[in-house]
C-alpha cells in the first residue's frame, strides 16, 4: 500500500478518524497576496507624479516621502508621537471597555437592570461621537480628559453589547453546576460567566480598539498639542503634505498592528473552547 504523505501536519484528526486537512496558502503567499494592492496605488502615484496629473505641491513625489519618513523615524518624532497617542487609546479603553464589560455582564445577568438602564444607553450611543466634542470641550477643556472620554465613550458600547450577549448566550447548565456546587458569586464569575463570554467580547475589544484609534485621531486632529493626529494637523498647517503623508501611513499600521495583535490575543486566550468544541 502507498502512503501519499507521511507528514503528521497534513492530518488532522476529526471524528477518531484521519482526513487530509484543507490546502493551507504559505505565509509568503498571503503576504505577497497583501501587497498586491499597495504595490498598485505606488505604481499609480509614481506615474501621476512622472506624467505631472497633479501637481506636486498637492502630491509630492514618492522620493520626498521618503525622505522625510527616514528623518521623522531618525530622529524619533514619529516615536515620541505615536507613543503619547498608545497611551491615551490604552487610558480611554480601560475606562470605556471596562465600564462596557461591567454593565454588559449586568444587564446580561439582571433583567432589572438591563430595563432600567439599556433604553438609555441606546440613546446615548446613537449620538455620535463627534456629537459630543463641543459638550465635552465645554467641561472638560482640551486637555488629556477630552481625549479620555472621547476614547472611553467611542470604546464603551462595543465592548457592552458583546459582553451582554455573551452573557446572555451562556448555556445555562454552567451556572447549575456552580449552583450545585455553591460556588460565590466572584468564582461565578471569573470563572464561568467570563471565560463564556470571553470570545463574545474579544469581538468588541477589536472593534472597540479600531473605532478608540479613529476617534483618538479626529480628536487631535481638532484640539491637541501632540500625537500622531496633532503631527497630521502640524503638516496640513504648514501644507508639508509630505508629514501628512507620512503620518496617513503611520496610522492605517499601527491600526493594524493594534486589530492583529488583539486578534492573537483572542486566539491564544480562546483555545480552550476551541479544543472543548472539537
Amino acid at each position: 500500500m502507498t502512503i501519499a504523505s507521511t507528514d503528521p501536519g497534513s492530518y488532522r484528526r476529526r471524528g477518531g478518524l484521519f482526513e487530509p486537512a484543507p490546502w493551507q496558502a504559505s505565509a509568503a503567499v498571503n503576504v505577497g497576496t497583501a501587497l498586491l494592492l499597495p504595490l498598485a496605488v505606488l505604481l499609480l502615484w509614481f506615474a501621476a507624479v512622472h506624467f505631472a496629473w497633479v501637481s506636486p505641491l498637492i502630491l509630492p513625489p514618492p522620493g520626498m516621502v521618503v525622505e522625510t519618513a527616514a528623518g521623522m523615524f531618525a530622529s524619533g518624532q514619529i516615536f515620541s508621537e505615536v507613543a503619547i497617542s498608545l497611551g491615551r487609546i490604552a487610558a480611554g479603553l480601560a475606562i470605556g471597555g471596562g465600564l462596557g464589560i461591567v454593565l454588559g455582564i449586568a444587564m446580561g445577568r439582571s433583567e432589572t437592570v438591563e430595563a432600567y438602564l439599556g433604553p438609555t444607553i441606546r440613546a446615548i450611543w446613537l449620538v455620535p461621537a463627534l456629537g459630543w466634542l463641543p459638550f465635552l470641550m465645554l467641561f472638560l477643556g482640551v486637555g488629556e480628559g477630552l481625549k479620555f472620554a472621547m476614547i472611553a465613550k467611542t470604546c464603551f458600547m462595543p465592548l457592552m453589547v458583546t459582553a451582554y450577549e455573551g452573557t446572555k448566550a451562556m448555556p445555562r447548565r454552567y451556572l447549575e453546576v456552580a449552583r450545585v456546587l455553591e460556588l460565590p458569586r466572584w468564582t461565578v464569575l471569573s470563572k464561568v460567566i467570563i471565560p463564556a463570554a470571553l470570545p463574545s467580547m474579544f469581538a468588541g475589544l477589536r472593534l472597540a480598539v479600531s473605532k478608540g484609534w479613529q476617534a483618538l485621531v479626529v480628536v487631535e486632529l481638532i484640539a491637541s498639542s501632540s500625537g500622531i493626529g496633532y503631527l497630521m494637523n502640524w503638516g496640513r498647517k504648514l501644507f508639508y503634505l509630505d508629514i501628512v503623508i507620512v503620518t496617513m501611513i503611520v496610522i492605517g499600521i499601527v491600526g493594524w498592528l493594534l486589530d492583529f495583535l488583539m486578534q492573537r490575543v483572542e486566539t491564544r486566550l480562546t483555545t480552550w473552547q476551541t479544543r472543548s468544541a472539537g
